[in-house]
């Protein structure tokens, strides 16, 4: 769901530690208060704007191009009003955005001018050769809520949430040309409805969320046509190859019901219920010509060598596939306040996650089946203790529990959209007489054409559910009345995470690291199951250790200055390859090795060793006796966010098939452990200034600016973002050397300073 500023009155976070009657995450909690009316007419209206002189040139752009004309323009109002004085009121928010960003930095084309020229020269239209890729997003946000006082005793709350958003252009840069151009559509809806009833001991709270999203992605009039053509290593250029899809279409319809009773020093709440799933995805069809130089496409083009192609593939059957799926929650827990000094919080959560059935007609065992793991009691410990009271007091806080994570259902459409019977596939032909002659498709596997022995992608017969457990201690000690300093430790364990392994390949040779090679023909000699080319098994087996020191200084707002600094000294590691986590280089890793996991073990992909962050809101007021200083001064804030970290991790491996299992781009060279990259250092600095003109004391007007990337500081290097290709011999070891990844003379996804001016009216 896309949240606007309009839908958000209060953004709550809460970390590991959080109690039972939160679920389906290891990870934070994240709580967004919608606004509600009130007793009087009150509302804001704001626009802000970026113009191209607001922007600062993009790190790498090519100097001899003029800077791209970025636009951006954002309007919101919000209104709140009673309906009935002290018993119904309504609020209503709205936002329009349109933002022009022609030259984002993860869109700026990367190809060769001397490619582009020859190309160019054979006959593709120079505009589809841009600086970079523009991309234009527009739209609106829309949200009503209502709130209904039906008695002494019963509130009934509502609201209803919409967004329409369109990206035109939404791709990547990089080896792409504008006909790889494709629009986005991304169409949001939620109603709420929220019942509290309440007696001086009881409260009850039923609450009922239907929601949906719809995500497609369609051509538009830059589209390329015919086939999709790739030039490795130059180019990409023809139909885009993700046209025409839905990713994904979800529904989702949720009950809850929590009751809280009050007795004594104790406050018990227990409830449940459910949340009901149901998804729909659309893949893309396409066709695509795969070329290993300008001259090989050059001769298929003008009809020299119509198949001087190295691969060509198609997407045949049926695109779409729906699945459902129903989680369930209980849970029960007590706010026990022993002393005016102690406080405890305990209690038991279970979860019970029905994922989408399997095809009981795959032949292919464990795909006929897919386990319902029904074992997920949670149980959860807080505890709060006043060790000094008084003006200055000091307490420590410490908690430890059980935090389950939802199934990956991505996990499960891979393992129904390649479980042996191939409803959708994409058949590869070499460049022989039976393939097509460029530049022609085939649109149906050509009769009598024999499937190669297929890929699989499963679940295992005993896969339990990912959790993780979070224990943690903090001692907070108030400095003054208004500043304090925490220090705290934070242990996570993360258990049972889902690590993919192909289970059908027998080796017949070994690297010097110990890791099998295999072979590429299918027969009972390099297959355990000849039927089948590469299985790949997700197993419960995977394991994660994440150790924190935290350090916080905060300085309440007094006197016109509150400030948050924090610092995090950690390490994370574990034996899991990235999958389902994001999409490209990170999507297909598997174990290198399927017999020895621990040659995986290595630096988590978000393992970072020392994390500053500090954030002040500054609010100067003077007392100047001159009436024109006094105003000069006064009505000022300035927000300030500053970061600072020591880089990230990313993967090296080769763009050879070292291990020969068919799958090129995943393996790493001999000696070079998983994750053992690092970006630089990396900072930033982000500033708002406001100055506000008071009316009255309902009227105010907020003038402002906001700078991103203040110091224009180029830190983020795409190391993050996609794996480092190398090349290896064909005993698997590095060739030449690795580049130099502390410089920062590489392709970035930081973007340069920008800065947007706005005025908000508030009445």
């Amino acid at each position: 769901m896309l949240i606007s500023d309009s839908f958000v009155n209060e953004v709550q976070l809460v970390t590991n530690g959080f109690a039972a009657e939160f679920g389906n995450t290891p990870g934070l909690i994240m709580n967004v208060v919608t606004p509600s009316g009130t007793n009087i007419l009150r509302g804001s209206v704001s626009y802000r704007f970026r113009r191209p002189s607001f922007y600062s040139r993009p790190f790498f752009y090519p100097a001899s191009k003029d800077l791209p004309e970025n636009k951006t323009d954002n309007f919101t109002a919000t209104v709140g009003a009673p309906i009935i004085k002290d018993r119904w009121h309504f609020h209503f928010g709205y936002e329009y955005i349109k933002r022009d960003d022609k030259a984002v930095a993860a869109r700026l084309l990367t190809i060769r001018e001397t490619d582009k020229a020859q190309l160019i020269a054979a006959g593709l239209p120079a505009s589809i050769f841009p600086p970079a890729i523009p991309s234009l997003e527009t739209g609106p946000f829309y949200i009503f809520r209502t709130d209904v006082q039906l008695n002494k005793s019963n509130r009934l709350t509502a609201r209803f949430n919409h967004s329409d958003q369109s990206l035109e252009n939404f791709i990547p840069g990089g080896l792409n040309t504008l006909e790889r151009a494709t629009d986005t559509t991304s169409v949001d809806y939620s109603l709420g409805v929220q019942l509290a009833s309440y007696t001086p001991k009881v409260l009850n709270e039923l609450r009922f969320q239907y929601a949906q999203r719809e995500t497609r992605g369609k051509r538009n009039e830059l589209s390329g046509t015919g086939p999709s053509i790739v030039i490795t290593g130059v180019a990409n250029f023809g139909s885009p190859g993700n046209a025409d899809t839905i990713n994904p279409l979800e529904k989702t319809t949720q009950i809850q019901d929590n009751l809280t009773w009050t007795s004594g020093t104790h406050a018990v709440k227990f409830g449940g219920g459910f949340n009901f799933i149901d998804d729909l995805k659309r893949s893309a069809v396409f066709a695509r010509y795969t070329f290993p130089s300008i001259a090989a496409y050059l001769a298929a083009r003008n009809g020299t060598d119509l198949r001087s192609y190295t691969d060509y593939v198609e997407a045949f059957g049926d695109p779409e596939i729906t699945y459902k799926s129903t989680f369930w929650n209980f849970f029960v827990q007590d706010d026990w306040k022993i002393t005016r000094r102690l406080k405890f919080k305990y209690g038991v959560r279970y979860d019970l996650y029905r994922v989408p059935p399997a095809d009981s007609t795959s032949p292919f065992a464990a795909s006929r089946r897919f386990k319902v793991d029904k074992n997920n009691f949670a149980p959860r410990l807080g505890i709060v203790y006043s060790l000094r009271e008084g003006k200055h007091p000091t307490i420590i806080r410490a908690g430890a529990g059980i935090y389950y994570e939802v199934p990956w259902l991505n996990m499960y459409e891979r393992a129904l959209l390649k479980n042996g019977n191939p409803e959708f596939f994409n058949f590869s032909f070499p460049p022989t007489s039976t393939a097509p002659a460029f530049p022609g498709t085939l649109g149906s596997l050509p009769a009598g054409s024999v499937l190669p022995p297929q890929d699989i992608d499963t679940i295992g017969p005993d896969l339990e559910n990912m959790y993780a457990i979070h224990s943690n201690i903090q001692l907070e000690h108030a400095i003054t009345n208004d500043l304090s300093f925490a220090g705290g430790y934070t242990h996570s364990a993360g258990r049972h995470i889902a690590v993919y392994r192909n289970i059908n390949l027998i080796p017949f040779s070994f690297l010097a690291d110990g890791r099998p090679v295999f072979g590429r023909l299918v027969n009972p000699s390099s297959r355990f199951d000849a039927r089948f080319n590469n299985i790949f098994l997700a197993e419960a087996a995977g394991v994660s250790e994440y150790n924190a020191l935290t350090l916080q200084l905060t300085k309440r707002l007094s006197r016109g200055l509150q400030f948050s600094v924090n610092y995090t000294l950690s390490k994370a590691t574990d034996d899991a390859p990235e999958q389902n986590l994001s999409t490209g280089a990170f999507q297909n890793l598997i174990l290198s090795d399927p017999y020895n996991r621990q040659l995986d073990k290595g630096y988590s992909f978000a393992d970072q060793r020392h994390t500053f962050a500090m954030s002040l809101v500054a609010q100067p007021r003077s007392t100047f006796q001159n009436k024109f200083l006094r105003y000069l001064f006064n009505n000022n804030q300035v927000g300030i966010i500053a970061t600072a970290n020591s880089g990230e991790t990313f993967n090296v491996v080769s763009s050879s098939d070292i291990n020969n299992d068919g799958v090129t781009g995943l393996d790493r060279p001999v000696g070079i452990k998983r994750n053992s990259g690092t970006t630089p250092k990396q900072f930033n600095v982000d500033l708002r200034y406001s100055r506000f003109f008071k009316f009255t004391e309902r009227y105010k007007l907020e003038v402002f600016g906001e700078f991103g990337n203040l110091f224009n500081i180029n830190s983020i290097v795409q190391f993050t973002d996609v794996t480092v290709t190398t090349n290896a011999n064909g005993n698997g070891e590095l060739v030449g050397g690795l580049p130099d990844f502390k410089a920062r003379n590489q392709s970035t996804s930081q973007d340069s300073r920008q800065f947007q001016l706005g005025f908000k009216f508030v009445f």
